[in-house]
C-alpha cells in the first residue's frame, strides 16, 4: 500500500522532467555560419545539404533546411527554407520580370524590404496546397536567394522560422 502511494508521484515527477527535457531541445536556435554567411533557425529544422562554401571565391553556394509538419490526419510533410548565393555573371541576363511571375500566380504579393541594412525584393504567394515566398537580395558580386516552400497548413510556423532566419541574417 505504501509504495502505491509514492508511484504516482513519481510518475508525474518523471514526465515533467521528461517534458522539460523534450522542450530544452527543440527550443531556442542553431547557428549555420560558413564563409560570408551565418544566420541562425530553430532547432526544430535540421541541415540537409550543403553545396559551396558561401566565400567569395564560390560562384554557387547552397543549403537547404528541412521540417516535418502534421497536417490534420497525422500525415507529415516536408517543409523546406533554402538559403543560395550565386555570383553574378557578366553580360546580359533575361529573366521574367516579377509582373509577369504574378500575372501566372494566383494570391501573390510583392514587397521591397531590408535585410540587414540591404534592401531586398520579396515574392509571396500561397496555393490550394503549398506555400512559398523568396527574398532576394543583391549584394556586391553575388545574389542571395532566401526561399521557403511549405505546406499550405504549415505557413504560419514556417514563415515564423523565415522570418527569423532573415532577422539574424548576416551577409559579410
Amino acid at each position: 500500500m505504501e509504495r502505491n502511494q509514492y508511484l504516482l508521484p513519481a510518475i508525474i515527477v518523471l514526465v515533467v522532467i521528461i517534458a522539460l527535457i523534450l522542450a530544452l531541445s527543440v527550443s531556442g536556435n542553431n547557428t549555420f555560419n560558413t564563409g560570408t554567411v551565418s544566420f541562425q533557425y530553430p532547432n526544430s529544422w535540421s541541415q540537409e545539404s550543403l553545396v559551396g562554401n558561401f566565400s567569395n571565391s564560390s560562384i554557387y553556394s547552397s543549403v537547404t533546411l528541412t521540417t516535418n509538419y502534421a497536417d490534420s490526419n497525422g500525415k507529415t510533410q516536408p517543409a523546406y527554407i533554402v538559403v543560395q548565393m550565386q555570383e553574378k555573371a557578366t553580360g546580359s541576363l533575361n529573366l521574367p520580370t516579377t509582373n509577369n511571375i504574378l500575372l501566372n500566380t494566383t494570391n501573390s504579393s510583392v514587397a521591397s524590404t531590408t535585410v540587414n541594412n540591404i534592401t531586398a525584393s520579396q515574392v509571396g504567394s500561397v496555393g490550394t496546397n503549398i506555400g512559398s515566398k523568396y527574398t532576394i537580395i543583391d549584394k556586391d558580386n553575388n545574389y542571395y536567394l532566401i526561399t521557403y516552400i511549405c505546406p499550405r497548413f504549415a505557413l504560419n510556423q514556417t514563415e515564423q522560422a523565415y522570418n527569423n532566419l532573415l532577422q539574424t541574417l548576416k551577409i559579410n
